[in-house]
């Protein structure tokens, strides 16, 4: 999508600020976070415990209320949008992967990715959703309820769910803390995939260096403010870099 020819990046924030508390017990957990995310990115959020990773990535799906400032999603200004339009935005334009998955236990893979379709009204198309567990690697597994797939195969399932509405937006919060180093290998390659094949934008929450090198870009938070950002990362330089973090807040 673009506008006079720009292109319409799919999320932004702008003096994005969330304050827990008040007076003297105030917590500053964001403090006026300017951030634009392209289309067609991957870009990976971190920084130490209490930094503001899961807060941001809250707000940003409307989860949680911004004290302050806004939130864009592919050119919409949905700050101020009430529960129900907050609804269908997470429905229709973002996608979710979980650390957790959060697969319903009792339907199959396919009904499980058609899910999202469904609370939004809408009947799934089956061979749709075929694809979808196809292009996961998982065409084979359409009929098989979460209790009978590995942790790895339950995140691909989840990952399709996450694009079945065709987001603007794929919300991805520590999506391989869950998983053994080959199966979280594997989900890392299939969100590469996701942005390199079909143009999906990602942002992901992690703490695992490794796991932001498969980014284009990793932004550091430190106590609700950007703290730097490397572009092309490499594990070993997120990993130095996350040193320094840690040395800040200890500064602090």
């Amino acid at each position: 999508m673009t506008t006079r020819g720009v292109p319409i990046p799919a999320l932004e924030t702008r003096g994005l600020t969330r304050i827990f508390g008040e007076g003297d017990r105030a917590v500053r957990a964001l403090a006026g976070i300017d951030l634009t995310f392209a289309a067609g990115t991957f870009t990976a959020v971190m920084g130490p415990s209490g930094s503001g990773k899961s807060t941001f990535l809250g707000c940003v799906a409307g989860i949680d209320r911004p004290t302050a400032g806004r939130v864009i999603v592919a050119g919409q200004d949905v700050s101020d949008w009430d529960e129900d339009r907050l609804a269908r935005l997470r429905r229709h334009r973002l996608g979710f992967v979980f650390q957790d998955f959060h697969l319903m236990p009792y339907l199959t893979a396919a009904e499980n990715v058609g899910l999202p379709l469904r609370l939004a009204g809408q009947r799934p198309n089956r061979r749709y959703v075929l694809d979808l567990l196809g292009r996961v690697g998982l065409g084979n597994r359409a009929g098989h309820l979460p209790g009978q797939l590995s942790g790895g195969q339950q995140q691909r399932v989840a990952i399709a769910r996450a694009l079945v509405t065709r987001p603007a937006v794929v919300l991805a919060d520590e999506p391989t803390g869950a998983l053994d180093s080959a199966s979280a290998r594997g989900v890392l390659e299939l969100l590469r995939d996701c942005v390199d094949q079909l143009g999906q934008t990602v942002v992901m929450v992690t703490h695992d260096p490794v796991a932001a090198s498969y980014a284009d870009s990793v932004i550091f938070l430190v106590d609700g403010r950007l703290a730097g950002r490397i572009d092309a990362p490499t594990a070993d330089v997120v990993a130095a870099r996350q040193a320094h973090l840690d040395e800040l807040v200890v500064a602090r």
